[in-house]
């Protein structure tokens, strides 16, 4: 994606290549790791792996770490696509080199839609907010765009209404994060990452990091600290100011999968940013094999579940994660 422009059938313009590589590095990760790799050649951005930022307990298959890769290729896609230009994404695999992901390649001029300009401009707007939501704001016609989204990345969004149901996966992910809290490996990982002062360019932070207990912290155990405390139990187990709940879920669980997931995480977090919505991950229950399993059946085991989110109004600005120097990801 050289900055003096490509040879194409239409004669495009030069590609703002800075801007590509910095929307491709604020993708979200878990515990803010930034597990990839972003090498330009000439008309392309590649994204790879990065093992060593892989987290080897709370992923040991990582299959997160493909899907912030998933998300980096969104937003690589959505700034090519702002600058006007075709977006050629090509996905797995290369069979000399497994943590290749993908490739984004600039092509020739096609003005963006209202839409992906829009999902563009607001790539470094986008936070993950640990703070009590309310899912109020998550109105009939803003799901059906989210399911729209999901489905163009070859995913399914499916949102945990019934009180039931969401009780359910409550008492599972209190399973998930007990069974994790036991294991200190697991704390020890999320010690690595999170809580430390000052910006190290990766991880959360201790501002950004454990917080104390608020309305819906049932759903942000791990907010609170490698303890996880509970001091909110006291709350009814459905409550009327509760976030939404929403699983995003594939047909198969393969790497590929891994890396649609993740696009479709990225696009629905920036869809939920522009909407005015706020949204945070709830990882427990899908980094533990049996409570993932529980919750595949709670979903019909028809489909893989690869991510659960809150999603609500938000009360309060969000201060940006720390980033990796540009440099660092190419």
């Amino acid at each position: 994606m050289g900055t003096s422009g490509l040879a194409a059938d239409d004669a495009p313009g030069p590609v703002d290549v800075a801007a590509v590589l910095g929307a491709g590095a604020l993708a979200p990760s878990s515990y803010n790791a930034q597990p990839w790799r972003l090498c330009r050649h000439d008309d392309a951005v590649e994204v790879h792996g990065e093992p060593d930022r892989a987290l080897p307990v709370a992923d040991p298959e990582n299959r997160e770490l493909r899907m912030a890769c998933g998300a980096a290729i969104t937003n690589l896609r959505l700034a090519v696509r702002a600058q006007g230009r075709r977006a050629h994404v090509r996905l797995l695999p290369d069979p000399d080199d497994p943590w290749f992901f993908g490739t984004v390649t600039a092509g020739g001029n096609l003005p963006a839609t209202a839409t992906e300009a829009a999902l563009a401009h607001v790539i470094p707007h986008r936070r993950t907010d640990r703070s009590a939501l309310s899912g109020h704001g998550v109105t009939a016609r803003l799901r059906e765009e989210i399911r729209d989204a999901a489905q163009r990345e070859r995913s399914w969004a499916i949102f945990v209404d019934d009180r039931a149901d969401r009780r359910e996966l409550e008492a599972i992910t209190a399973r998930a994060h007990t069974r994790q809290q036991s294991d200190p490996a697991f704390r020890a990982e999320w010690r690595r990452w999170v809580g430390a002062e000052g910006d190290r360019g990766t991880g959360l932070p201790r501002e950004l990091g454990p917080r104390e207990p608020r309305p819906d912290g049932r759903w942000r155990l791990r907010d609170f600290g490698a303890d996880g405390d509970r001091q909110d139990e006291r709350r009814p187990a459905v409550a009327d100011d509760d976030p939404a709940l929403l699983v995003l879920a594939t047909t198969l669980d393969r790497p590929l999968a891994h890396l649609h997931a993740g696009q479709a995480l990225q696009h629905v977090l920036l869809l939920a940013t522009l909407r005015g919505l706020a949204a945070s991950f709830v990882a427990p229950p899908l980094e533990v094999a049996d409570t993932r399993s529980e919750m595949r059946t709670l979903l019909g085991r028809a489909l893989w579940p690869q991510v659960l989110l809150r999603l609500g109004i938000r009360h309060r600005a969000v201060p940006r994660p720390p980033r990796r120097a540009p440099d660092e990801t190419r």
